[in-house]
């Protein structure tokens, strides 16, 4: 036996004669060995099918479902021989090349089945949903995360390329309205050079996940310059009456200092920081505000935003309070025209500083308006026009974003000042302005 299949014209006959077998059992007529109609039909089980999409990528976009079912019938030994094929041999597509934009009912299509055998698809039929590409150019956007070392100046930004093409269905050309690349400067001291993806966003800020950006990365430079610095103290005065029976004994802030970063002709004209003046009236025990840091006309910032005032509250002494005061500690008796009275103002916000091709709108007062308490001598306060005050925010140098700013007042007189100066912030949101988009189809 061993002699017979080492040689090769042995191998060659039986190699023959099981070719001859095998086109027998494929060719064979079913009513041949079957009883009744034929040999019974059986189906295979049902299969989940990758659903190709044939259509033109560089004019449409296209929805459509990603699987279907496809189950075969047939003859068990035709079934046995197409398990033997490769699982890409069967292709299931729908045609759309003839198809335009809009929603189509379209017929599920296969290639590749064996011969004598049924493909059953389900669906049959699909729905899709055909899109017109568009190709938007875009101005690309910088904007700029965290802030650097309290002496780094960060000027404007430098993005190559300045535009790129935004592709998105047509369906979303309106939600294309800002294309941005984010730079992180948090404690930068020195220029920043970097590659960022490009993002594009729609009115409400969300990314507009269809958009394809070419190209999608761009070269951001972002220059920082060291700033002067000086240091000067921290004042604050109280205002408003302790309860009675108490007095303020104290007032102490902390920190003491504040160093100021700004040009140095700036910087010569401060000594010293005045912080708005922390509200005592009615308190009967010691209390601890924080103060926001108010920075000085052309100041570019400072090392601490805020700083902490400590006011202690103490009784007076007793023997004062039932006896009364000395004769050296009466008060004089004041003119009724020093006498300090208290009023309220609501004013508009203006915003200032507003670069070209950006809106704004105020998040928090939504109104845009912001209620002053003043007090003053009540000749100051009847000679005061209301009319003259005008609160504003400054928004210069600003990019697109959301950001509390403190509100200015100009115009009051010297006898009347706010008694709520740490409550005088608004919340900005700086939006860029929707040009007329440019469309290529």
């Amino acid at each position: 036996m061993d002699k017979w299949l080492n040689n090769n014209n042995v191998v060659k006959v039986i190699s023959f004669l099981l070719a001859i077998m095998l086109w027998a059992v494929v060719n064979n007529d079913p009513a041949s060995y079957s009883s009744g109609v034929g040999q019974a039909q059986v189906d295979t089980k049902v299969n989940q099918v990758d659903l190709k999409v044939r259509y033109d990528a560089s004019k449409y976009l296209v929805e459509a479902p990603s699987t279907v079912q496809v189950q075969l019938r047939g003859r068990k030994d035709l079934l046995a021989m197409s398990s033997l094929l490769s699982s890409d041999s069967l292709d299931v597509y729908v045609d759309l090349r003839n198809y335009g934009s809009g929603k189509h009912e379209v017929p599920v299509q296969y290639e590749g089945a064996p011969r004598g055998l049924e493909v059953i698809i389900q669906p049959s039929q699909v729905t899709v949903n055909i899109e017109e590409i568009k190709k938007l150019k875009k101005t690309v956007q910088v904007d700029l995360i965290g802030e650097a070392k309290a002496h780094g100046k960060v000027g404007q930004s430098i993005v190559n390329p300045q535009t790129v093409t935004v592709t998105v269905p047509e369906s979303r050309v309106e939600d294309v309205v800002f294309v941005r690349a984010y730079v992180s400067v948090e404690g930068a001291e020195e220029p920043i050079k970097t590659k960022v993806p490009v993002r594009v966003l729609d009115r409400r800020g969300t990314p507009v996940e269809s958009a394809k950006v070419s190209p999608a990365v761009v070269d951001v430079q972002v220059p920082i310059t060291s700033l002067p610095a000086k240091t000067v103290p921290l004042k604050v005065d109280s205002k408003g009456t302790p309860a009675d029976g108490y007095r303020v004994a104290a007032v102490d802030v902390n920190p003491k200092k504040v160093t100021l970063y700004g040009a140095k002709e700036v910087l010569d004209t401060i000594s010293s920081l005045t912080l708005p003046s922390v509200d005592v009236d009615g308190l009967s025990e010691s209390k601890t505000f924080s103060v926001t840091i108010l920075l000085p006309d052309n100041v570019e910032k400072a090392d601490v935003e805020s700083a902490y005032v400590k006011v202690d509250i103490v009784r007076m002494d007793e023997t004062a309070i039932r006896t009364g005061l000395t004769e050296q500690e009466k008060p004089e008796v004041q003119d009724p025209e020093k006498i300090t009275i208290r009023d309220s103002v609501e004013l508009p916000i203006r915003i200032q500083g507003l670069a070209d091709g950006q809106a704004s709108e105020f998040v928090k007062p939504s109104s845009g308006r912001i209620e002053l308490e003043i007090q003053g001598t009540k000749e100051a306060m009847d000679k005061m026009d209301k009319n003259e005050l005008v609160a504003s925010v400054d928004v210069k140098g600003k990019p697109p974003g959301q950001y509390t700013t403190p509100v200015h007042v100009i115009n009051l007189p010297p006898d009347v000042r706010i008694t709520n100066q740490q409550n005088l912030q608004a919340i900005v949101l700086i939006k860029e302005q929707a040009d007329n988009q440019r469309v290529n189809s």
